[in-house]
């Protein structure tokens, strides 16, 4: 698949903008560029900024290398959000004025059935963002975890009631190697009840593959320590983890204070337009 053209719509474009907009930021960072539809309507909007795009996935890198290149306000790295203190020192920058985060996985990932990220399409069991890390794929925890442990990964990241069934069905039929094999084993075990199951599970998977909760529990830690007083940080959540984990560090934090509003969410227009975009939040706050 060209990924270049596949679709991918950027949640939220304009309460984003209007954000950082307000804050006259110097440099931004985009700490999970995509496509870059964020960025590019930042760079449109406020014509003095500075980006710093950062991605775990090589593939989305090369399209944004592409899509910016010879900008000059723009940098780009491929890496995650731990080594954000890193790429600002290799780039001789201190802090940066905000920061934003588009949690999660984008269109281009989910439509390319190489990547292994949708049920609805026949690939290979991956759901790595980085294809070329040497981290598990999705296909090692469904073949090799215990029954127990698969039981926890569904209950606790996918909030599946149905995750002790599921997981004796997975054990009894491994090995499981491609997305149509875990679809047809989990619409057996809930017998065909509901596509919100297959969400839940594939998304405990691609959470567990990615470590992705341990990620942004490590970004919270550190992430007042590069923004500067007076900056503005924004995470676009898409599910009620990753939303929790936020709304809870803002409101905890004694380095940001919220917004008021604390959060938003798109409106009616938007979600006809992008039906993505329905379970997006877009969480906001001030670094003190």
């Amino acid at each position: 698949m060209n990924q270049e053209r596949s679709l991918h719509i950027p949640v939220m474009v304009s309460e984003v903008v209007d954000f950082f907009r307000q804050g006259c930021p110097r440099v931004l960072l985009d700490g999970t560029a995509g496509g870059g539809g964020h960025s590019a309507a930042l760079l449109d909007s406020i014509p003095d900024v500075h980006l710093i795009l950062i991605d775990r996935d090589p593939s989305a890198v090369s399209i944004l290398r592409k899509k910016f290149k010879d900008n000059g306000r723009v940098d780009i790295r491929s890496c995650s959000y731990t080594s954000v203190p890193s790429v600002l020192e290799e780039l001789g920058r201190c802090e940066v004025d905000g920061a934003l985060f588009d949690l999660g996985f984008s269109s281009i990932q989910l439509e390319d059935p190489g990547r292994g990220f949708s049920y609805q399409k026949d690939g290979p069991l991956d759901m790595r963002y980085n294809p070329e890390s040497n981290e598990s794929t999705a296909c090692d925890l469904v073949n090799n975890l215990s029954e127990k442990k698969l039981i926890d990964l569904f209950r606790n990241l996918g909030e599946e009631r149905f995750s002790r069934r599921i997981a004796r069905f997975i054990v009894e039929n491994r090995p499981i190697r491609t997305t149509s094999d875990l679809r047809a084993i989990v619409k057996r075990a809930v017998r065909g009840r509901s596509n919100k199951t297959l969400s839940r599970v594939f998304q405990a998977l691609r959470i567990t593959v990615n470590n992705e909760l341990n990620e942004l529990e490590n970004l919270l830690e550190n992430i007042s320590g590069w923004i500067t007083p007076g900056g503005r940080a924004a995470f676009l959540t898409f599910h009620s983890l990753e939303d929790r984990i936020v709304k809870i560090f803002f409101r905890d934090s004694e380095n940001f204070s919220p917004c008021k509003p604390p959060w938003k969410i798109p409106g009616k227009e938007e979600i006809l337009i992008n039906i993505r975009s329905r379970s997006a939040r877009m969480r906001m706050a001030l670094r003190k």
